[in-house]
């Protein structure tokens, strides 16, 4: 199942129903699942006549107010406005972080946040995060000396 609706419904209309669907699907799903549901198909490009800002703008409005995932507000915004900035043909980059002092807390803090031309478009990271990758619909970017892990959106 995908939380998102097929390009040929408008976009606002779109945007609002992926917000109610996704919460659905985050809970049981692997977080390479959900990168790879929100990464729209290669030359995929519904929304070109939308801005950067208007395209967030309908995020945060369609995402305000959660019933659910109020705790992983970020992940589920991050991840509408990586699909949707994809399809308006902009080159989104979605980041994952922790905080460092959280490791110790038995509590993971962890976050995201959307990025393009290196620009932090949604949801800024605190200055303390320790990034873990970075997601850009192809590949998964890990800084430099982190070792591979398996990544799931569980624990």
């Amino acid at each position: 199942m995908t939380p998102f609706p097929p390009v040929a419904v408008p976009f606002p209309a779109s945007v609002w129903i992926a917000a109610r669907l996704l919460p659905a699907c985050v809970g049981s799903s692997e977080l390479d699942r959900l990168l790879a549901m929100a990464t729209p198909p290669p030359g995929a490009s519904a929304y070109r006549e939308f801005s950067a800002q208007a395209i967030v703008s309908a995020v945060k409005r369609a995402a305000r107010r959660p019933w659910v995932m109020r705790d992983r507000r970020c992940l589920r915004e991050g991840l509408l406005a990586f699909r949707y900035l994809s399809l308006a043909g902009h080159r989104p980059q979605l980041h994952f972080a922790l905080e460092p002092g959280s490791l110790s807390d038995g509590r993971l803090s962890a976050h995201c946040w959307i990025t393009v031309g290196g620009e932090v478009l949604m949801n800024p990271p605190t200055p303390t995060m320790m990034l873990l990758f970075v997601w850009d619909g192809a590949r998964m970017t890990k800084p430099e000396g982190m070792a591979d892990a398996t990544v799931n959106s569980h624990g």
